[in-house]
């Protein structure tokens, strides 16, 4: 059925963004580029080129070069406190751990020597915590786990360190304590209310459906999967949602082209499939699948106030004034929408669930 599902896309819709382009064979430690002031919170900051010269490094000259990249990009980051310290570590660790010269010991120290010099004023750099977590889960879980509650005794179970909280239940689901993972999560969710930025929200709901049908799935009983399915669908709305910014739509469309080129998704996944075959929608699955996406792609975003004129914005095109204005302010909108996109796609669900 999947492999149907892609030959339809394949046939319906025209790849308009072509592959990232090749990398120059030759890369130097050198030419790391110094970086100029903060940047907070941008996905398509000038950091994630940086990391795709480091995987062009890691290709041509071995980890161990590209492992001395990344340090010195971080050295680099963390004398300016930059937030994009965060992702040039989230890079470098699994090189770190893929590399036979260097053991869990070094990596837990490198770790800890970082953590210690990074600002602790801005929530963001707390992250850094989490690669942490997940440096230790490799070995030990139950140290994992450890090492997240004492942070979070230190630093409080609040606003700041939503996070961090996400992925304590994350631990918890996959150590097997349920009961402790929902409880967190029930706390996760009445903090949500306390992100006022539009994107910033949407981003933690996110978090917060991804954890939801994670604790679904393991309970691995009807209900369970049909929620499984219900909260991955709902991230996945909320996975565009965060890319659907009139003055820069293009984003939108190059996210909803991995959907189609099933680059970006998780209709392979083991635990899809199985909440597919459990709930009997394995004959339906591809026209469940085709409305859900239809719905984010065409439906959503009038919705969330982005008309079919904005979204087939091309440069170019004739604007107004006042339509200027309106894209330019859009990402002040408070993210109110949820409620509605969530029932859209429960009632989508349902139909195919019970006919």
């Amino acid at each position: 059925m999947i492999a149907k599902f892609k030959i339809w896309f394949h046939s319906i819709f025209r790849n308009s963004y072509g592959d990232t382009a090749k990398q120059d064979s030759q890369l130097y430690i050198k030419e790391i580029p110094k970086p100029q002031k903060p940047i907070h919170n941008q996905p398509d900051a000038d950091v994630h080129k940086l990391m795709i010269k480091a995987t062009g490094i890691r290709k041509s000259q071995g980890y161990g070069v590209a492992i001395q990249y990344l340090k010195d990009l971080v050295e680099a980051y963390l004398r300016e406190q930059n937030t994009a310290l965060v992702v040039s570590v989230n890079k470098l660790i699994p090189y770190m751990k893929r590399d036979v010269q260097t053991g869990n010991d070094e990596i837990k120290s490198y770790l800890q020597d970082i953590i210690s010099r990074a600002p602790e004023d801005d929530p963001y750099f707390l992250n850094l915590h989490i690669t942490m977590a997940r440096a230790i889960q490799s070995n030990n879980s139950v140290e994992a786990i450890g090492y997240l509650k004492s942070v979070l005794d230190s630093k409080g179970y609040k606003k700041e360190t939503y996070d961090l909280q996400i992925e304590l239940v994350e631990l918890y689901i996959e150590d097997g304590e349920l009961d402790t993972a929902r409880k967190l999560l029930e706390d996760c969710k009445q903090l949500l209310s306390s992100y006022k930025d539009r994107f910033d929200r949407i981003k933690k709901e996110r978090k917060w459906h991804r954890a939801s049908a994670h604790l679904f799935f393991k309970q691995r009983i009807h209900n369970g999967y049909m929620n499984y399915i219900l909260h991955r669908y709902i991230e996945f709305a909320l996975d565009m949602a965060r890319v659907l910014d009139p003055m820069h739509i293009d984003n939108f469309h190059k996210r909803k082209d991995l959907y189609y080129k099933m680059e970006r998704g998780f209709v392979e996944s083991e635990s899809y499939l199985e909440s597919i075959r459990e709930l009997g929608l394995e004959d339906k699955q591809d026209a469940l699948l085709r409305e859900i996406y239809g719905f984010c792609f065409e439906e959503m975003p009038n919705i969330l106030g982005v008309s079919e004129k904005v979204l087939n914005y091309h440069p170019g095109d004739m604007e107004s004034l006042e339509e200027i204005r309106e894209k330019k302010v859009f990402f002040r909108k408070p993210f109110t929408e949820l409620p509605e996109m969530e029932s859209r796609i429960r009632r989508i669900l349902q139909n195919y669930v019970t006919n």
